[in-house]
């Protein structure tokens, strides 16, 4: 622990000097007695209570932070050391961003349109990007007519200066403009009057939570490596080491890093197999069923002749074991060859199964007579190569 020095002057509301009188000292937000020391190697301790010398002095040793030292009846707020202390204006200034915090809805009303109170921030870093400019927007209920120009044309998007000013655009705000006015939102003028409004802002309530809706709708997404390929002769398969992002799954292990998950290797890969509708999921298995597909969710036979191919999908999860982390959902459709369905990647319209909160990692083209996964006349793997590929 790091120890600092604390010594004060300590006196009675009628100007006496506080000589020898007792105090206890706390550690903030706690009531047991904080550990005191004479001096900076924390070898000799002081007790506590202690008292003021006979000039007054309250000094003792203990671990930099916040206190309380109560005297005489009297409660007193005291730092020791130089504790980091969170600058106000600089903690509002990063937690805001410019934008709606509440109100600011808009209805058409012939040419003109009505307009909630509104109440927003406008953080300014241009002025100065040490010490940014916070300007509380709170604006009364107002109805505004439209410009000639804005009636004239179809869309208007609408935003609020510092002042509580209205201003009209012809475009959707730019990063700039974002930043710089609270937007609200844009109408559409048809026939001459506002036909719809439609608010669209930057909401400044839940951040966090905002930031929560964007990745649960994103999905899960590979971050590097996790490469699948064949694994020499037969149907087994292997995938590389990787990380995948998903959302707070490695919390609990590091909170300094709670959205990256280690996808492990294999070689050969286990996995599980599934179809569009599968709710339990069989066993774990390495060697890949290249003779069947998904046909509304019932695993059948491939028909046709050696050379029909079908292309199933390989997801990845965010799991601690190996056996958990991949399934193979069968394909839905069948193609004349090999090549046929290397051409049908990413392209069908295929349905993922809705229990998976995983991420594509790449396809398994195969032939439904294939015995070897690496021979390419029998199965061709294609890695996923864009972040969000399409099933």
């Amino acid at each position: 622990m790091a120890l600092a020095l604390y010594s004060d002057l300590y006196w009675f509301p009628d100007g006496t000097i506080a000589a020898n009188t007792e105090a206890r000292v706390f550690p903030m937000s706690s009531n047991v007695l904080a550990p005191l020391f004479t001096d900076i190697t924390g070898t000799v301790p002081l007790p506590n209570p202690i008292f003021t010398d006979g000039a007054g002095m309250l000094t003792f040793w203990a671990e930099e932070g916040q206190y309380w030292v109560h005297i005489d009846s009297e409660s007193f707020r005291i730092s020791v050391g130089n504790p980091v202390q969170l600058d106000a204006w600089d903690g509002a200034s990063v937690a805001l961003s410019t934008g709606l915090m509440s109100g600011g809805g808009f209805t058409a009303n012939g040419t003109s349109i009505d307009v909630q109170e509104t109440v927003g921030y406008v953080v300014n870093y241009s002025t100065d990007t040490f010490r940014p400019t916070l300007t509380r927007v709170h604006a009364p209920a107002q109805t505004r007519a439209l410009s000639p120009a804005a009636l004239a044309r179809t869309l208007t998007w609408w935003q609020m200066d510092s002042t509580g000013a209205l201003i009209e655009l012809i475009d959707e705000p730019t990063p700039v403009e974002r930043r710089t006015r609270i937007t609200l939102g844009f109408s559409i003028v048809f026939g001459g009057v506002v036909a719809i409004t439609r608010p669209a802002p930057v909401p400044l309530a839940q951040p966090a939570n905002q930031y929560a809706d964007l990745t649960d709708n994103l999905g899960p997404f590979i971050i590097s490596g996790a490469l699948p390929g064949s694994n020499g002769v037969g149907l087994t398969w292997s995938i590389t080491a990787g990380e995948m992002f998903s959302r707070s799954f490695n919390y609990s292990n590091n909170p300094n890093n709670p959205n990256v998950a280690p996808i492990l290797a294999q070689a050969p890969a286990q996995y599980r197999r599934a179809t569009q509708t599968t709710v339990v999921f069989p066993p774990p298995v390495t060697a890949l069923d290249p003779a069947n597909y998904d046909v509304g969710g019932v695993i059948t036979p491939v028909p046709g002749g050696t050379n029909v191919s079908t292309i199933q999908r390989i997801f990845v999860f965010a799991q601690d074991n190996a056996t958990d982390q991949l399934v193979i959902q069968y394909g839905q459709r069948t193609y004349s060859s090999l090549t046929a369905a290397v051409a049908g990647v990413g392209m069908e319209t295929y349905t993922v199964n809705p229990a998976f909160v995983g991420t594509l990692v790449g396809w398994i083209c195969v032939t439904k007579t294939a015995t070897n996964l690496s021979d390419p006349t029998q199965a061709v793997f294609v890695p996923a190569s864009s972040k969000f590929a399409r099933p």
